[in-house]
């Protein structure tokens, strides 16, 4: 597991909030790795308002990998904003939407989309 983290300044968020960029390289969310990524992630998150999550690699998750990503953005402060870069896979994007995930999350393709997102 390897955990990139960017701390960036945004012209396109509201009130020039900040904006947690973190990179999650794997393939699977799951229950054989939430535990140790939420040991890596959570504590990230604490405080932040607005959060890019980049998920490019991103191939399967299960209902312990969505339990990971509502729990990160509980651990937001409001309003949470939470922009999942890099869902594209068909499969993916139709599980956020039978799940409802995708009211709680804003979903994108690339980095272009979730700066249009976030100027919101």
């Amino acid at each position: 597991m390897k955990l990139n983290l960017f701390r960036s300044r945004s012209k396109v968020a509201p009130h020039n909030d900040e904006i947690l960029r973190l990179s999650i390289d794997e393939s699977r969310l799951s229950a054989a790795n939430v535990e140790s990524l939420r040991e890596h992630y959570f504590p990230q998150v604490v405080g932040q308002s607005i959060l890019v999550l980049r998920l490019n690699q991103l191939t399967f998750i299960d209902s312990s990998g969505l339990g990971f990503l509502v729990g990160l953005r509980k651990n937001m402060l409001p309003p949470q904003k939470v922009v999942l870069e890099g869902i594209s896979d068909p499969t993916l994007l139709d599980l956020f939407k039978l799940t409802r995930m995708d009211q709680i999350f804003l979903l994108c393709s690339d980095s272009k989309e979730a700066e249009l997102l976030l100027s919101r």
